[in-house]
Protein backbone atom coordinates (compact mmCIF):
# COMPACT_ATOMS: atom_id res chain seq x y z
CA UNK A 1 0.00 0.00 0.00
CA UNK A 2 2.83 2.45 1.07
CA UNK A 3 4.80 1.90 -2.17
CA UNK A 4 1.45 2.38 -4.62
CA UNK A 5 1.04 5.46 -2.11
CA UNK A 6 4.69 6.62 -2.90
CA UNK A 7 4.33 5.82 -6.96
CA UNK A 8 0.61 7.61 -7.14
CA UNK A 9 2.30 10.72 -5.42
CA UNK A 10 6.02 10.32 -7.15
CA UNK A 11 3.58 10.25 -10.73
CA UNK A 12 1.36 13.14 -9.62
CA UNK A 13 4.43 15.23 -8.96
CA UNK A 14 6.11 14.44 -12.50
CA UNK A 15 2.94 15.51 -13.87
CA UNK A 16 2.91 18.64 -12.04
CA UNK A 17 6.27 19.60 -13.45
CA UNK A 18 5.72 18.61 -16.72
CA UNK A 19 2.58 21.00 -16.89
CA UNK A 20 4.80 24.00 -15.69
CA UNK A 21 7.26 23.17 -18.59
CA UNK A 22 4.97 23.12 -21.28
CA UNK A 23 4.06 26.73 -22.47
CA UNK A 24 1.51 27.77 -25.46
CA UNK A 25 2.98 29.24 -28.31
CA UNK A 26 2.43 32.69 -28.94
CA UNK A 27 3.92 35.77 -30.68
CA UNK A 28 6.18 37.73 -29.14
CA UNK A 29 6.04 41.25 -29.82
CA UNK A 30 9.40 42.70 -28.64
CA UNK A 31 9.16 46.56 -28.49
CA UNK A 32 12.33 48.57 -27.29
CA UNK A 33 12.16 51.08 -24.39
CA UNK A 34 11.11 54.72 -25.26
CA UNK A 35 14.78 56.51 -26.06
CA UNK A 36 15.49 59.84 -26.72
CA UNK A 37 15.73 60.79 -30.63
CA UNK A 38 16.34 64.81 -32.00
CA UNK A 39 14.75 65.31 -35.25
CA UNK A 40 15.39 68.70 -37.26
CA UNK A 41 12.24 70.26 -38.63
CA UNK A 42 13.48 72.50 -41.39
CA UNK A 43 11.22 75.73 -42.52
CA UNK A 44 14.20 76.59 -44.48
CA UNK A 45 17.47 76.28 -45.11
CA UNK A 46 18.79 77.92 -42.27
CA UNK A 47 15.64 78.13 -39.46
CA UNK A 48 16.05 74.70 -37.95
CA UNK A 49 14.07 73.57 -34.83
CA UNK A 50 15.03 70.35 -32.88
CA UNK A 51 12.41 68.03 -32.36
CA UNK A 52 13.07 66.21 -29.08
CA UNK A 53 10.68 63.07 -29.13
CA UNK A 54 11.08 59.81 -27.72
CA UNK A 55 11.16 56.40 -30.26
CA UNK A 56 10.55 53.16 -29.54
CA UNK A 57 11.26 49.93 -32.21
CA UNK A 58 9.36 46.89 -32.16
CA UNK A 59 11.06 44.23 -34.17
CA UNK A 60 8.81 42.32 -36.49
CA UNK A 61 11.25 40.02 -38.48
CA UNK A 62 15.02 38.85 -38.11
CA UNK A 63 17.28 39.24 -41.10
CA UNK A 64 19.66 37.10 -42.55
CA UNK A 65 21.92 39.96 -43.38
CA UNK A 66 22.39 40.84 -39.81
CA UNK A 67 19.23 42.86 -39.73
CA UNK A 68 15.85 42.99 -38.57
CA UNK A 69 12.48 44.68 -40.00
CA UNK A 70 10.52 46.41 -37.84
CA UNK A 71 8.31 49.50 -36.79
CA UNK A 72 9.16 52.52 -35.16
CA UNK A 73 6.67 54.49 -33.08
CA UNK A 74 8.09 58.35 -32.86
CA UNK A 75 6.12 60.58 -29.70
CA UNK A 76 5.75 64.37 -31.00
CA UNK A 77 5.81 66.66 -28.15
CA UNK A 78 3.40 69.32 -27.84
CA UNK A 79 5.93 72.24 -28.34
CA UNK A 80 7.20 71.18 -31.73
CA UNK A 81 3.42 70.22 -32.94
CA UNK A 82 2.55 73.79 -32.20
CA UNK A 83 5.36 74.56 -34.76
CA UNK A 84 4.65 72.17 -37.43
CA UNK A 85 0.48 73.78 -36.98
CA UNK A 86 2.24 77.22 -37.18
CA UNK A 87 4.92 76.27 -40.57
CA UNK A 88 1.79 74.57 -42.30
CA UNK A 89 -0.90 76.57 -41.12
CA UNK A 90 -3.17 73.59 -40.39
CA UNK A 91 -5.08 73.17 -37.20
CA UNK A 92 -3.10 72.16 -34.07
CA UNK A 93 -5.56 68.88 -33.84
CA UNK A 94 -4.36 67.61 -37.16
CA UNK A 95 -0.89 67.01 -36.31
CA UNK A 96 -0.63 64.21 -34.82
CA UNK A 97 1.32 63.12 -31.04
CA UNK A 98 2.73 60.54 -32.63
CA UNK A 99 4.20 59.06 -36.15
CA UNK A 100 4.43 55.20 -37.30
CA UNK A 101 6.36 53.74 -40.08
CA UNK A 102 6.75 50.26 -40.76
CA UNK A 103 9.23 48.43 -42.63
CA UNK A 104 11.94 50.32 -41.04
CA UNK A 105 15.57 48.22 -41.34
CA UNK A 106 17.63 48.34 -38.18
CA UNK A 107 21.21 47.00 -38.36
CA UNK A 108 23.96 45.96 -35.35
CA UNK A 109 26.05 48.96 -34.35
CA UNK A 110 29.65 47.78 -35.25
CA UNK A 111 31.36 46.09 -32.12
CA UNK A 112 28.26 46.14 -30.01
CA UNK A 113 28.39 43.92 -26.50
CA UNK A 114 26.49 43.26 -23.40
CA UNK A 115 25.88 44.94 -21.47
CA UNK A 116 23.87 47.17 -23.96
CA UNK A 117 23.08 45.80 -27.36
CA UNK A 118 23.00 49.16 -29.91
CA UNK A 119 21.02 48.66 -32.96
CA UNK A 120 21.18 51.76 -35.64
CA UNK A 121 18.33 53.28 -38.19
CA UNK A 122 19.64 54.83 -40.86
CA UNK A 123 18.79 58.76 -41.57
CA UNK A 124 15.24 59.14 -42.89
CA UNK A 125 12.87 61.65 -43.25
CA UNK A 126 8.89 61.35 -42.56
CA UNK A 127 6.19 63.63 -43.16
CA UNK A 128 4.00 64.96 -40.52
CA UNK A 129 1.33 66.84 -41.33
CA UNK A 130 2.89 68.24 -44.41
CA UNK A 131 6.17 69.14 -42.80
CA UNK A 132 9.59 66.96 -42.79
CA UNK A 133 10.87 65.81 -40.32
CA UNK A 134 14.42 64.90 -40.50
CA UNK A 135 16.15 62.11 -38.58
CA UNK A 136 19.84 61.50 -38.27
CA UNK A 137 21.53 57.92 -37.35
CA UNK A 138 19.03 56.88 -34.83
CA UNK A 139 20.29 54.68 -31.71
CA UNK A 140 18.21 51.55 -29.96
CA UNK A 141 18.98 50.22 -26.97
CA UNK A 142 18.45 47.03 -25.98
CA UNK A 143 19.28 45.21 -22.38
CA UNK A 144 21.69 42.25 -22.61
CA UNK A 145 20.80 39.20 -21.36
CA UNK A 146 23.63 36.86 -21.30
CA UNK A 147 22.28 32.88 -21.28
CA UNK A 148 20.72 31.37 -18.42
CA UNK A 149 17.11 30.16 -18.41
CA UNK A 150 14.12 32.13 -19.41
CA UNK A 151 10.60 30.98 -20.54
CA UNK A 152 9.94 31.05 -23.93
CA UNK A 153 7.60 33.40 -26.09
CA UNK A 154 8.93 36.08 -23.21
CA UNK A 155 10.91 39.53 -24.01
CA UNK A 156 13.50 37.98 -22.08
CA UNK A 157 14.01 34.88 -24.34
CA UNK A 158 14.21 37.39 -26.88
CA UNK A 159 16.64 39.96 -25.29
CA UNK A 160 19.00 36.41 -25.03
CA UNK A 161 18.50 35.67 -28.59
CA UNK A 162 19.59 39.00 -29.62
CA UNK A 163 22.48 39.33 -27.13
CA UNK A 164 23.44 36.02 -28.72
CA UNK A 165 23.24 36.91 -32.17
CA UNK A 166 25.24 39.91 -31.44
CA UNK A 167 28.32 38.07 -30.17
CA UNK A 168 28.31 35.65 -32.77
CA UNK A 169 28.34 38.66 -35.25
CA UNK A 170 31.50 40.27 -33.03
CA UNK A 171 32.94 36.44 -32.82
CA UNK A 172 32.71 35.79 -36.76
CA UNK A 173 30.57 33.13 -36.23
CA UNK A 174 27.15 31.62 -37.87
CA UNK A 175 24.04 32.81 -36.71
CA UNK A 176 21.48 31.13 -39.19
CA UNK A 177 20.00 29.22 -36.27
CA UNK A 178 19.30 32.50 -33.63
CA UNK A 179 18.03 34.60 -36.59
CA UNK A 180 15.66 31.32 -37.25
CA UNK A 181 14.77 31.03 -33.39
CA UNK A 182 13.56 34.79 -33.43
CA UNK A 183 11.30 35.05 -36.29
CA UNK A 184 9.77 31.43 -35.08
CA UNK A 185 8.92 33.41 -31.94
CA UNK A 186 8.13 36.15 -33.28
CA UNK A 187 5.39 34.13 -35.34
CA UNK A 188 4.64 32.12 -32.26
CA UNK A 189 5.91 29.25 -33.27
CA UNK A 190 7.59 26.74 -31.29
CA UNK A 191 10.91 25.14 -32.12
CA UNK A 192 9.02 21.78 -33.56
Amino acid sequence: MRTALTLVILLGAAIAVNAQQTVTPKPVVFTTAPKLAIAKLKNSETDVYDVRGKVTYTITAANSDDTVAGTINYTIPDDARQKIAAMTGKPLANVPSSITRKDVIAGFQKATAPPIIHLEISPMDVDVAGAKLYFNRIQLDINAREGGTSSKFTNEEMEILITKWAQQILAGRARRGIIAAMNRRIAGEDDN
